[in-house]
């Protein structure tokens, strides 16, 4: 069963320098969008990554730490998840089920904002386990996570996955680790445009696919295979479905699959 509709969502910039997002992509900074998907499905809305927390934006040591002190990421004044579901009409509390790629502080930001609503969290259980290992070890700022995010908030109603799942009629969470250890791309298929897949940042840009690129940045060393097998998985997977491959911050793709009125259908 399909899911209804399909809308995108903007949280923020990011201002990254390129070999972030592609091995030996150099020092230059690029800007890259921040952002996620609403899904309306039979079993109700499915937010597909939650962007970044005001928390995180108004906290510079943290920033200057992540990203350095000259590339701070911007949003919208306000939480950018209540900003980005406004714009639709919506309110946090309008969704059913929420999920998470990866725990890297541009996509866990409305997680808080979800516990508090009652609204359930996705993630595989790898990602949460090494989220908490490196938080344990006061590691886990090394590799961009906020652990004010996932680990100090209160009744965060976790739904742990074990490999691909369907989330929802129409949605799936495709395993893709490598970025991080646990991380997760997103299918979705609707009636009238057929499938989609986002890559998330298994793939930043649409060079990464094109070219058959890793990820630039890998949470271990060890996990740079795996990265660049879910390049290849995602691809194969595509051609397989004859889908839309999004990556998960390129400014042109994103500006060219943004929703019409309505939302995708």
């Amino acid at each position: 069963m399909p899911a209804q509709r399909m809308y995108t969502l903007t949280f923020g910039v990011e201002y990254v320098p390129k070999s972030l997002s592609v091995p030996g992509g150099g020092s230059h900074t690029i800007n890259t969008p921040i952002y996620g998907a609403l899904v309306e499905t039979p079993d109700g809305l499915i937010l597909l990554d939650t962007g970044i927390s005001r928390r995180a934006l108004d906290n510079p040591d943290f920033l200057t730490a992540c990203y350095g002190a000259d590339r701070y990421p911007t949003a919208p004044a306000g939480e950018p998840l209540e900003v980005a579901l406004a714009e639709l009409g919506f309110g946090v509390a309008d969704i059913s089920l929420a999920a998470v790629s990866h725990l890297h502080l541009d996509h866990t930001g409305g997680i808080p904002l979800l516990a508090a609503a009652g609204v359930p969290v996705a993630i595989q259980r790898d990602e949460l386990e090494y989220g908490r290992q490196r938080a344990a070890s006061g590691t886990e700022a090394e590799v961009a996570f906020h652990r004010h995010d996932y680990l100090e908030v209160d009744d965060i109603q976790w739904i742990l996955l074990d490999g691909a799942t369907e989330l929802a009629p129409g949605v799936e969470a495709i395993p893709t680790p490598g970025h991080t250890p646990g991380h997760q791309s997103y299918g979705v298929h609707l009636p009238a445009t057929g499938d989609w897949i986002f890559a998330a940042d298994a793939a930043d840009l649409a060079e990464n696919l094109h070219e058959h690129r890793r990820c630039g940045s890998c949470a271990e060393d060890t996990d740079t295979p795996l990265a660049q097998e879910s390049v290849e998985h995602l691809i194969a997977l595509a051609d397989a479905r004859d889908a839309r491959l999004i990556p998960g911050h390129d400014p042109i793709v994103w500006k060219a699959i943004w929703h019409p009125d309505g939302g995708h259908r």
